[in-house]
């Protein structure tokens, strides 16, 4: 680009000179016409690429959206390394989760009875978030339906099908690399969605993930062990 601006300040710079002294001015020779060159086509973005931005993120805030059949459960979500926050409203009770990978521990907090739950917790039963795309499947099984825009949003339709003839559509950020919408259905024609809305990627403090203090916390599975069992 630079190039190309000096090669026309010069040649400017030249005739200016050329025509400029005193003398004949010469009619230089007309040169035959070249065709426009067209632009070359931008690249188009691989679905690995694209799920790839959503790898190795430092932390992720959003509001979820979750329907299936007459359900519908809403609610907030942050995450930063292998901690996660769930914070949603079961039967008009706010129910808080709060789950720390490293250890394979997961919290319940109910604020408005300030009573909170411990368990171990399975590290492969932890839930999955927006970039588990990006991290555990395989690119090559998706298909690009289209680029549209959804919820001012510029993304790339993607959809994923298995031999059982159950299906996902993800409407996948172009800027991220995660969807902002999951579309499941099953076989049976079952369909469940889930929006990720206000969605962040940026660093979330680690007090985000901490219970308040005081508050009393039975361990579920001390209990469990403690429990009698019967012949």
């Amino acid at each position: 680009m630079k190039k190309g601006i000096l090669a026309i300040i010069a040649a400017m710079f030249f005739c200016f000179v050329f025509t400029g002294c005193g003398g004949e001015k010469q009619t230089p020779a007309a040169k035959p016409s070249q065709p426009a060159q067209p632009a070359p086509a931008a690249k188009e973005v691989s679905v690995g690429d694209l799920l790839g931005k959503g790898k190795n993120i430092s932390g992720l805030t959003y509001d979820y959206v979750l329907s299936a059949k007459e359900m519908q459960l809403t609610g907030k979500f942050w995450a930063s390394g292998k901690k996660i926050k769930f914070e949603t409203t079961v039967a008009n009770q706010k129910v808080i989760t709060i789950i720390d990978g490293s250890a394979s521990v997961m919290y319940n907090y109910l604020p408005d009875q300030k009573l909170a739950t411990k368990m171990a917790l399975d590290p492969a039963k932890i839930p999955a978030m927006p970039d588990k795309y990006s991290k555990e499947v395989d690119p090559a099984k998706f298909k690009v339906l289209e680029s549209t825009t959804y919820e001012g949003v510029k993304c790339k339709v993607l959809l994923l099908e298995d031999a059982g003839n159950a299906t996902q559509k993800l409407w996948v950020r172009e800027d991220y690399g995660m969807p902002m919408r999951v579309e499941m259905t099953s076989a049976s024609g079952d369909k469940q969605v889930m929006e990720f809305k206000n969605m962040k990627v940026e660093a979330v403090p680690d007090s985000v993930f901490a219970l308040p203090e005081g508050v009393p916390v039975t361990d579920l599975g001390a209990m469990m062990k403690n429990m009698p069992v019967k012949s």
